[in-house]
């Protein structure tokens, strides 16, 4: 993997990253809000959007602020590059789902990562036996209070522990126009 270069948390910044990208590959300015969530564990960001009977409208960008303790500058830029595409489609009235190939297309126009291309660990527990330490498996979430274990019914002991590992090849961005200076 790359050297980790550091993801600049201020909201600011991160609209005037959103504009720039999208008058550069979509030739008009980026009109709604982007903005960090701390909440996104599982996903790197999401567009949102509000939809009654026939009136549709977009609402906002939110990126994961979990995840960006564990990408990069180029991962980060290629997830906000896909929540554009979303937006962009959706304000053209094309389809913007995801896997849809005009969606797919348009993430390999601009170079952004596909959706479930990186992985992010996940927190969960490790748990054992507390009589003889026998490990008894994982779960992401789990009262041990409630249970006992099979082995010797004592009480179970958790530990935490992350399930999974970043996973990234290297080729995001390779055939993208965006380019990165170093700071």
């Amino acid at each position: 993997m790359p050297e980790k270069k550091e993801i600049n948390m201020n909201e600011e910044k991160l609209k005037r990253l959103a504009d720039k990208l999208s008058r550069h590959f979509w030739d008009r300015p980026c009109r709604i809000p982007v903005i960090w969530n701390g909440r996104l564990k599982r996903s790197m960001g999401r567009f949102l959007f509000q939809a009654e009977g026939e009136q549709r409208k977009p609402l906002r960008i939110e990126l994961s602020k979990h995840a960006a303790a564990f990408i990069n500058r180029e991962i980060f830029v290629a997830v906000l590059l896909h929540e554009l595409c979303h937006y962009h489609l959706f304000i053209a009235g094309k389809p913007f789902a995801d896997h849809h190939p005009l969606f797919e297309k348009e993430l390999r126009r601009v170079g952004a990562i596909s959706t479930n291309q990186v992985q992010i660990p996940q927190k969960g527990y490790e748990l054992f036996c507390q009589k003889c330490q026998r490990t008894l498996g994982l779960r992401k979430r789990i009262n041990t209070q409630r249970y006992r274990s099979a082995c010797c019914r004592a009480p179970i002991l958790k530990k935490e522990k992350w399930i999974g590992r970043f996973h990234y090849d290297g080729q995001i961005l390779k055939k993208s126009k965006v380019q990165f200076k170093d700071q």
